[in-house]
């Protein structure tokens, strides 16, 4: 099988988000439009607004809703702050014209040490059935970060590790069963609409253990990631191989 790099969020969220089982582990999204913005601001206290092509966490803009019809604007390491009336405008301003974007519910993660955190998944189809290769956690570096990207300063850390500390009272390895299972049911659906041989999700956990599909790449990135576990790191290139000699 000759394995696709799909770059859209929106192609490969429209079947998740078709799935009846699937579709509850996906943010409501949509395309941006000043309709839709109006409708999920009454709907969510977070948004977030993203390149519908892109990577690293570029280009995304989060919106959180505040008393007295106010609202927070944060982008690129900034913080704005204006009347709910003139969002619109004020997200347009920092959108790239010669880009699609996205509108998606914003999901309040769970903290580790009073950061958010979202967890990377890789899965491999080395023969015929998809495999995990590699889990890990990614830290933001600060409690207000936007994003928990590594590009942004986000820390892989241990997948057990995390779960086991942090800030809510949840069950780690029943969160870490869930994870997983939901994280191949995305990669099953995903392998059934597109020529997939690997996928890297990054997958979130709300502050009550609800497990979240956050992002989709099909070209997922292991810069770095040889050094942090070695273990799993020679996981995913056994898997790369068996791939090759098909």
């Amino acid at each position: 099988m000759t394995h696709t790099i799909i770059r859209s969020k929106m192609k490969k969220g429209i079947p998740l988000m078709s799935d009846p089982i699937i579709s509850h582990h996906v943010p409501e999204t949509n395309w941006f439009h000043a309709s839709t913005l109006r409708r999920m601001l009454r709907a969510y206290s977070t948004l977030y607004i993203k390149p519908d092509i892109g990577r690293q966490g570029n280009g995304i803009i989060r919106i959180k809703k505040l008393a007295d019809a106010k609202c927070e604007i944060a982008y690129g390491g900034t913080t704005s702050w204006c009347s709910s009336k003139y969002v619109y405008d004020e997200v347009v301003k920092r959108m790239n014209p010669r880009k699609k974007y996205l509108i998606q519910q914003g999901i309040e993660l769970a903290t580790y040490r009073k950061r958010p955190f979202d967890v990377r998944l890789v899965l491999q189809k080395p023969l015929n059935r998809w495999q995990l290769t590699w889990i890990s956690a990614k830290v933001a570096p600060k409690a207000t970060s936007i994003v928990t990207n590594i590009a942004k300063g986000a820390k892989d850390t241990k997948i057990i590790r995390t779960l086991k500390g942090i800030d809510q009272s949840l069950k780690p390895y029943k969160v870490l069963e869930e994870l997983i299972n939901v994280s191949y049911q995305v990669a099953q659906k995903l392998g059934s609409q597109f020529p997939l041989t690997i996928v890297g999700l990054d997958m979130g956990i709300d502050k009550k253990g609800k497990v979240w599909f956050i992002e989709a790449n099909t070209r997922p990135d292991f810069k770095g990631l040889r050094k942090f576990d070695p273990v799993q790191y020679q996981r995913y290139l056994r898997a790369k191989k068996m791939l090759r000699k098909r």
